[in-house]
């Protein structure tokens, strides 16, 4: 995977997009249908076509990303790419100023690394200790099992449809509505164990520049903005995905 042109520090863009994403964040309160009213199969079936839509083969793009580092609040902002194979792994590294790499996460189901360079940090785990301080958990979430669980309730709003899923100790609401450029909007609220996380993700029905994803953890204040600014004509090849330590035979 390669990394791209330099970027700097936009505080005041990310406060603007914190303070829009806390207005908008979780779907509105409303009265839900359950299995066996008039509307309940016709929700189904929206639900079974958010849940195809999402992408099955491997993707990549060059994206812009801004995320706020809970612990410190410091702001980081920088360019690179990201390459996905879904329910399989999340390669992404960011490089700013110089071409210098900020930061290179790869994620999988049961594994995760990450390397910040500036401050020669290496951090390793898996699925029993994501980091609250980095976007871990949101990239094996949102690009594994975005729309996981069970249906327990449906209803519609003006917006669009909303449905509530439970996924092992996880509620999660998900609401659709309509989004800039012909795109749709999924807004995701999911709670479990006193902890709330939200999605905001506004994508065409195949990734293209312009998509965007939004994520927030109420409990830690960690907060990642994503654009994607191309994508990729080609799939990356297997090697992308690997375990990047043992790719360079270990540290």
């Amino acid at each position: 995977m390669a990394a791209w042109a330099s970027a700097r520090t936009r505080c005041g863009l990310l406060s603007a997009g914190l303070l829009l994403f806390a207005a908008c964040s979780a779907p509105a309160r409303a009265v839900w249908s359950r299995p066996g009213t008039v509307d309940w199969e016709a929700l189904q079936r929206g639900l079974a076509e958010e849940r195809d839509a999402r992408p099955r083969d491997r993707w990549a793009a060059v994206v812009r990303v801004t995320m706020r580092e809970p612990r410190t609040g410091h702001v980081v902002d920088g360019r690179g790419g990201i390459a996905v194979a879904p329910g399989r792994a999340v390669r992404m590294i960011l490089v700013g100023g110089a071409g210098l790499t900020l930061m290179d996460l790869w994620v999988t189901p049961e594994r995760w690394r990450v390397l910040v360079p500036p401050i020669d940090v290496v951090r390793r785990g898996t699925t029993s200790d994501d980091p609250a301080d980095l976007p871990v958990g949101f990239l094996r979430w949102w690009f594994f099992t975005p729309l996981e669980g069970s249906l327990s309730a449906a209803t519609r709003s003006d917006a669009g449809p909303l449905w509530l899923l439970r996924d092992g100790d996880a509620v999660i609401e998900l609401g659709r509505s309509p989004c800039e450029g012909g795109r749709r909007l999924l807004t995701v609220t999911r709670r479990t164990h006193g902890r709330r996380e939200m999605v905001r993700e506004c994508r065409a029905s195949a990734a293209q520049a312009g998509d965007w994803v939004e994520y927030k953890d109420e409990g830690s204040g960690l907060a990642v903005h994503l654009v994607v600014e191309s994508v990729g004509t080609e799939p990356p090849p297997d090697a992308a995905f690997g375990d990047p330590e043992e790719a360079r035979g270990g540290t």
